[in-house]
């Protein structure tokens, strides 16, 4: 079974770019068989997942969160279905607390997105994952963060962290055996049961149209436009055009 187990749609998510049917259709499009939506600091309802599920009956659709805590971190909490343990800027010790009390499966999204460090409180949490390739992970992030797996000996892995649909199943996971359910899914995770994969031809398409969005977003700074509006104009995000202006490489990774 192939997994994209960090999403998001517009429902929940401020950033998401599509509905929930876009993304789900989307995920069919580039065969994928499951799917977490994981919208930032929110747990989707029972009622409304199995609306979604109803009319994707192809697809296994999960229920994750994305929490942003207190040290400003962001990790992605799988097998944890109570919205009322969770909310924005909690402290990274109660999370781990939750994550070890409810055998959730905890990763680490997009280290140095943001900042040069990942935080101290947030490595000691339980964390059974870090992302090493997304959407939103750009190759000036690989080399910290495989020195930081090195170090705490973490385990690498992928996910799309999608925001609209073109980025569906660039990266996910995969099982051998099916996976059906939230509980299912963090014991898969906990034990590190998969193998990474990677949409090889979709990845190396996207670095190539970056060729030509790289030169127009560093010709309007050249100009003095600002992030935000070069953001408007191209559709790049604030982080990567900060890393674009410290003269980062800002292609998206290729992973064996």
């Amino acid at each position: 079974m192939r997994f994209d187990l960090h999403t998001h749609t517009n429902r929940y998510s401020s950033c998401g770019r599509a509905t929930p049917w876009e993304m789900m259709t989307a995920a069919i499009e580039h065969s994928l068989d499951g799917v977490v939506i994981t919208e930032h600091d929110t747990l989707w309802g029972e009622a409304e997942i199995e609306e979604l599920r109803e009319a994707f009956p192809q697809l296994v659709i999960l229920r994750g969160i994305e929490v942003h805590t207190a040290t400003g971190e962001d990790i992605v909490v799988l097998g944890i279905t109570d919205s009322s343990l969770f909310h924005r800027y909690m402290k990274d010790a109660v999370l781990g607390e939750i994550i070890n009390e409810y055998q959730g499966a905890a990763i680490l999204a997009h280290p140095y997105r943001y900042q040069n460090t990942v935080s101290a409180e947030s490595l000691k949490l339980p964390l059974h994952g870090v992302e090493i390739a997304s959407s939103n992970i750009r190759k000036y992030m690989q080399e910290p963060t495989s020195r930081l797996i090195s170090e705490y000996n973490l385990c690498p892995i992928v996910s799309s962290d999608a925001h609209w649909p073109e980025n569906m199943g660039l990266y996910g996971v995969e099982f051998a055996y099916r996976v059906t359910t939230e509980s299912q899914l963090a014991a898969a995770i906990r034990q590190g049961d998969f193998k990474l994969f990677m949409n090889g031809p979709r990845v190396k398409q996207i670095n190539t149209e970056l060729e030509d969005e790289i030169s127009l977003a560093r010709r309007l700074m050249s100009q003095g436009y600002s992030n935000y509006e070069i953001r408007d104009l191209c559709g790049f995000s604030l982080s990567m055009l900060g890393a674009l202006r410290a003269d980062r490489e800002v292609k998206l990774i290729t992973i064996p």
